[in-house]
């Protein structure tokens, strides 16, 4: 087990630029910045909160980690050794990302069975379909069912297992009970911190809605027009949030 005392995942100085558009009238202008400065850590066997609006940059950050994103700068480190997110084959199965829309993150085509068996298969794993489904309190019924057949709870637990399925250090959890109900949101979750707390694994949750994490997350970043404002233990947040946009989205949750 690693010391959980030192990040696995850090992210030092991210600024990230996207080039505005321009037409045939008018010549493209300078690029729009879209995050800067962005400093963050997420440790083994804790849940990091990364909280802002609709815009503020939180996806944008995520995506930039992994891969998705070329127009930034920054410096990025998985267990104290630098990496480029876009030559970063050798962590795909170190980090794994769980997206917001659980339905077109799965192949329509594939039963839930079939798409855990393929990365089962890929990875040559040891692990079993029915032993990654119970993991996540899924079961047999499930596993001949295609992903439009599933509920919203259903179709994220199987995109969660798809990521357990490499065996991941990170999870990075974009938004992923922000389509669902209530009391399904507090079953996945019940089902995230059991994970944590079983696997040692390290999460970047990102939401808008610091009702969900108030009670989750070990610490809270909050993010506002692509700047970091505030962060700390979740506990110094909920109870002397120090920013007034912090303040702003804790007078929202009981609104």
């Amino acid at each position: 087990m690693k010391n959980n005392s030192s990040p696995i995942l850090s992210v030092q100085n991210l600024t990230v630029a996207f080039p505005k558009k321009g037409s045939f009238f008018i010549k493209k202008q300078a690029s729009d910045q879209v995050l800067s400065d962005i400093n963050l850590e997420v440790y083994q066997g804790k849940i990091t909160a990364l909280v802002g609006e609709s815009g503020s940059g939180k996806t944008t950050i995520g995506n930039t980690i992994v891969g998705l994103v070329q127009n930034f700068t920054g410096e990025f480190q998985f267990d104290g050794t630098p990496y480029n997110p876009l030559n970063m084959s050798h962590l795909r199965t170190e980090i794994q990302y769980i997206f917001q829309d659980s339905l077109s993150a799965l192949n329509p085509r594939m039963t839930a069975g079939q798409i855990l068996n393929e990365i089962l298969l890929i990875h040559q794993s040891d692990e079993t379909v029915d032993s990654i489904m119970e993991q996540v309190d899924l079961y047999g019924e499930i596993s001949g069912k295609y992903p439009h057949e599933l509920s919203g709870g259903q179709r994220q637990r199987v995109n969660i297992a798809r990521a357990l399925a490499v065996n991941p250090q990170v999870l990075i959890c974009d938004e992923v009970v922000s389509a669902l109900d209530v009391s399904i949101q507090a079953k996945i979750l019940n089902l995230i911190t059991r994970l944590v707390r079983e696997r040692n694994l390290a999460i970047l949750f990102i939401t808008h809605d610091l009702n969900v994490v108030k009670a989750f997350a070990e610490s809270i970043i909050v993010l506002s027009k692509g700047e970091i404002v505030e962060k700390g233990t979740a506990r110094e947040i909920m109870e002397s949030p120090g920013h007034s946009y912090t303040k702003t989205l804790i007078a929202a949750m009981d609104s």
